[in-house]
C-alpha cells in the first residue's frame, strides 16, 4: 500500500523469510559460518538455536541458496511434531524416496539404499530439521541412529538441528548423551545490537530502492526501533511495516521517535505483550531496610568510608562468635564469597554450607557489602536458610553509585592486603562484584564469577557492563542458563573456562520450603485479618524494589493506580521496608482498594506467602525466579527482564505498566489459565553439589591447603 507512495520497488518488511533480504549481522554471519563449517565436515550434527523471530529460517534458506546442489542433496523437515516412526517417513518424503513397505526395517533399508546411491554418485545428503525443539526424544534418538549410516569411511547422512532455546535443554538430557557427543558445532543466534538494528533497517529499505532518504528516519527513531524490538528481526519487520503504513496514511515524509513509540505501544497491546526492551535501568537489588546484626550471632568489624582515604591502620577481623578466629583464618587459604543483596545471599547459602561439609574443600568465607539504604543480613530474615552472619562486612557511603563503586575498590584493596584469600567469588552484575573482581585481579588473586554470561545487550545499563567485566576477568565462570554459554562464546571466552551448574536459588528454596510459614499464622502475628485468604479467586503478592518505586513519585502514583485496579477481584499483600513506607506516606501514595501493606518478612514467611498466592506482581528478577520455581503465574511490571528463561520456560509474563495487558493476564489467572511454566534445566536443587564438585577439582592444582597465603600486593 505504502510502497508506491515512497517509490519502493517492493515491500521491504515482509514477515515471510526471504534470503534475498539476508542481512549479515555479526550473529547471523557467525551462525552461517557454523552451518558452512558443518557442510565442510560432512558428518555429525550442527545445532543452531535462537529465539522466535531471530532469523533462523532465513539463515537456513540463505544456506540452501548458496550450496552446490550437484554435490549436496538437501532436504528440509518443517513439521516436527513427530514420533520416531513418523520421522523416518517424513525424512524419506523430504528426500523424495518412495516407501515400499510399512515396517521400520523396510523404511530404514529404503533410506540407506538411497543414501548409498548418492554416495556412489559423489554426492552426500543433508537433512535440515527446522523447529527441532518439537521433536520427541525418541525421534531425536532416531536421528542419531540414522547418523550411523556409512559408505566406507564416509558418513551418508548429516543433520542440522534448528530450533528455539528449548532444544538445547532437551539435548542436555542424559538419555541423549550419545547424540550430544556427535554435535560438532553449536551456536545460539541472539538479537542484534543498536547499530546493527539501524543498519538492518537501512539494508532492507535499500533493497527496495530507498532513494533520497524518503521517508527520512531520524536518529532518535532508529533508537526507538531498537528499544521497542530488542534487536529481534521479526519484531523489527513488524514495527517498521506498521510505522511506514502510519506515515503513509498521514501523508508524511519523516519517521520520528514519537511515531515509532506510539505504533509500538499499539502493537504490544494488540498482541498481548509488553515491549522486550525499553529504557533499561540498572538492575540493582535493594530490598530491605538497614537492620543491625544480632549480637548473639557475633558481630564482624565494619569499616565505614566516604570519599576520604581509608584511615591508617584500619583492620577487618573475623567475628568473635561463631567463626574462626583471625589468627586461625590467616593461617589457612579460603574462598572469599562476596554478597551485597538478598539474591546473592540466598545463592551463597548452599555453597557455604556444602563447602564446609566437603573433606579437603577450602572453607568459604562471606564478605557482605552494606550501603546506607541497602540490604543488611538480619538473623530473623535468614531463619531456616542455614546461613550465619557474614565473616566480614564492609560498609559503603557516597551519594552516587560511582562514589560507592570507587569506595568499594578502595576497601577491597585494603582488605586484600590484610586477608589474602585463595580465590574471590563474585556474583551477577552488582557494582560490588565488579569492584571486587578488579581489585582481586590487581592483587593477582583468581576470580570466579557466578551467574555469568547473562546479557541484556544494553550497555547503558551499569549491570550489563559489570557482568561483562566480571566474565572477562574471571578464570572460571559458573552459569545457570545454557544460553549464557553462547553469549560467552561470542565474546571469545574459551569453553574450558565455563561450567553449567544450574540455579543456586533453587537449592535454597528447596531447603526452606518445608519450613515455610503458612500465611494465616504470619498475618495473625502481625495482627492482621486472615479473612482475605479465603477469597475464592485467591490472593496476589506484590513485590517492588525500593529504589525503583521511590525514584519518581509520578511514576509511583501510576503504578499504584494499576495495582489498585488489579486488587479489585483479588486481595493483594505488599511487603515493603520501613523507609519505603515512610516515603509513600510522605508523598500521599498509600494504596487503597484491597491492598494490605506488610513489613518485610523473614524469608521462610515470604516463601510461604508466595507459595499460596494465585499470582505475583513484581519488578524483581529474583522474585521472577522464585515464581517460576514455585509454579506461580508472575506478572513482571517492567518492560524487560534479564531472566528471559523465566518467560521462555517459566511462569513469567512481561506486562510493563500496560493496564490492558495486566487486566488480560489477571482475567486468564481468574479463569484458572494462568501461566505455570516448567523448571529449566538444572533448576533441581543440586546446583551447589555440582558447583562444589567442580570447584574442588578446579582448585586442587592451584592451591595447597597447607600453604600459608602470601601477600603479593604492591
Amino acid at each position: 500500500m505504502y510502497e508506491s507512495y515512497f517509490g519502493f520497488t517492493g515491500a521491504p518488511f515482509l514477515l515471510n523469510p526471504d534470503p534475498s533480504f539476508y542481512f549479515d549481522s555479526r550473529g547471523h554471519s557467525s551462525a552461517l559460518s557454523y552451518l558452512k563449517f558443518g557442510l565442510y565436515q560432512a558428518e555429525g550434527f550442527i545445532v543452531i538455536t535462537g529465539d522466535i523471530g531471530a532469523g533462523k529460517t532465513t539463515l537456513v534458506k540463505t544456506l540452501l541458496k548458496d550450496i552446490d546442489h550437484d554435490k549436496v542433496v538437501a532436504a528440509q523437515l518443517v513439521s516436527t511434531q513427530l514420533e520416531a516412526g513418523d520421522l523416518l517417513r517424513a525424512a524419506m518424503t523430504a528426500f523424495g524416496i518412495p516407501s515400499r513397505g510399512d515396517s521400520k526395517a523396510e523404511l530404514i533399508a529404503a533410506l540407506e539404499g538411497y543414501l548409498t546411491l548418492l554416495a556412489t554418485q559423489g554426492k552426500r545428503a543433508v537433512l535440515i530439521v527446522d523447529e527441532a525443539q518439537n521433536l520427541s526424544r525418541d525421534a531425536v534418538e532416531e536421528l542419531r541412529m540414522l547418523s550411523n549410516f556409512q559408505f566406507g569411511n564416509q558418513a551418508l547422512l548429516q543433520s542440522f538441528l534448528i530450533g528455539q532455546p528449548e532444544l538445547r535443554d532437551m539435548l542436555l538430557s542424559r538419555s541423549l548423551e550419545q547424540l550430544r557427543q556427535r554435535v560438532i558445532a553449536s551456536y545460539h543466534l541472539g538479537p542484534m545490537d543498536r547499530d546493527e538494528t539501524r543498519r538492518y533497517i537501512e539494508h532492507r529499505l535499500q533493497k527496495v530502492g530507498w532513494a533520497d532518504q524518503r521517508p527520512h528516519i531520524t536518529p532518535e527513531a532508529f533508537d526507538e526501533f531498537y528499544e521497542w524490538t530488542g534487536g529481534i528481526p521479526r519484531r523489527i519487520n513488524m514495527l517498521c511495516n506498521r510505522v511506514l503504513l502510519s506515515t503513509f496514511l498521514e501523508e508524511g515524509d519523516t519517521v520520528d521517535a514519537g511515531t515509532v513509540s506510539r505504533i509500538a505501544q499499539e502493537i504490544r497491546a494488540e498482541i498481548g505483550e509488553a515491549p522486550l526492551s525499553r529504557k533499561r535501568e540498572a538492575d540493582v537489588e535493594i530490598d530491605s531496610q538497614p537492620m543491625p546484626l544480632d549480637g548473639g550471632h557475633g558481630t564482624p568489624v565494619s569499616i565505614t568510608q566516604g570519599l576520604e582515604p581509608l584511615p591508617a591502620g584500619a583492620t577487618l577481623t573475623w567475628p568473635a562468635n561463631g567463626h574462626t578466629s583471625t589468627s586461625e583464618a590467616s593461617e589457612q587459604p579460603f574462598i572469599l564469597c562476596v554478597t551485597s543483596s538478598r539474591a546473592s545471599t540466598l545463592r551463597a547459602a548452599p555453597l557455604v554450607r556444602l563447602a564446609g561439609m566437603r573433606q579437603g574443600m577450602l572453607p568459604v568465607r562471606v564478605l557482605q557489602f552494606d550501603t546506607a539504604n541497602g540490604f543488611h543480613l538480619h538473623p530473623e530474615w535468614a531463619e531456616h536458610i542455614d546461613v550465619g552472619p557474614p565473616h566480614f562486612r564492609l560498609t559503603l557511603s557516597g551519594a552516587t553509585s560511582l562514589q560507592r563503586f570507587s569506595g568499594a575498590i578502595q576497601l577491597m584493596d585494603e582488605f586484600l592486603r590484610q586477608h589474602r584469600p585463595a580465590v574471590v567469588l563474585v556474583q551477577a552484575g552488582a557494582d560490588s562484584a565488579a569492584a571486587c573482581a578488579l581489585a582481586a585481579q590487581r592483587h593477582g588473586i583468581p576470580v570466579i564469577h557466578m551467574e555469568s554470561g547473562l546479557r541484556s545487550f544494553d550497555r547503558r545499563c551499569p549491570d550489563e557492563v559489570n557482568r561483562q567485566m566480571c566474565d572477562h576477568i574471571g578464570e572460571m565462570l559458573y552459569t545457570s542458563e545454557w544460553v549464557a554459554h553462547d553469549n560467552l562464546s561470542r565474546e571469545g571466552i574459551p569453553a574450558d573456562r565455563v561450567q553449567f551448574v544450574g540455579n543456586l536459588l533453587m537449592d535454597t528454596i528447596k531447603d526452606v520450603l518445608p519450613q515455610a510459614s503458612q500465611p494465616k499464622y504470619t498475618l495473625r502475628q502481625l495482627n492482621l485479618p486472615t479473612q482475605p485468604l479465603k477469597n475464592k479467586k485467591g490472593i496476589a503478592v506484590i513485590y517492588t524494589r525500593a529504589e525503583r518505586l521511590t525514584a519518581d513519585p509520578t511514576q509511583a502514583s501510576r503504578l499504584i493506580g494499576l495495582l489498585e485496579a488489579a486488587s479489585a477481584d483479588m486481595p493483594c499483600y505488599w511487603p515493603v521496608d520501613t523507609s519505603t513506607l515512610q516515603w509513600m506516606q510522605a508523598h500521599d501514595l498509600m494504596p487503597g482498594g484491597q491492598i494490605t501493606m506488610l513489613p518485610l518478612l523473614p524469608y521462610h514467611k515470604m516463601i510461604g506467602l508466595l507459595n499460596t498466592a494465585r499470582c505475583v506482581l513484581t519488578d524483581s528478577t529474583t522474585v521472577q525466579e522464585e515464581a517460576t520455581i514455585l509454579g506461580i503465574p508472575c506478572l513482571t511490571l517492567n518492560n524487560h527482564t534479564e531472566r528471559r528463561i523465566t518467560v521462555e520456560q517459566g511462569s513469567n509474563i512481561v506486562v510493563g505498566h500496560n493496564a490492558s495487558l495486566i487486566t488480560r493476564a489477571l482475567a486468564e489467572i481468574h479463569r484458572g489459565a494462568g501461566k505455570k511454566g516448567r523448571l529449566p534445566k538444572f533448576w533441581d536443587g543440586q546446583a551447589a553439589n555440582r558447583m562444589t564438585d567442580h570447584l574442588s577439582n578446579w582448585l586442587k592444582p592451584r592451591v595447597n591447603p597447607s600453604q600459608k597465603p602470601t601477600n603479593f600486593a604492591t
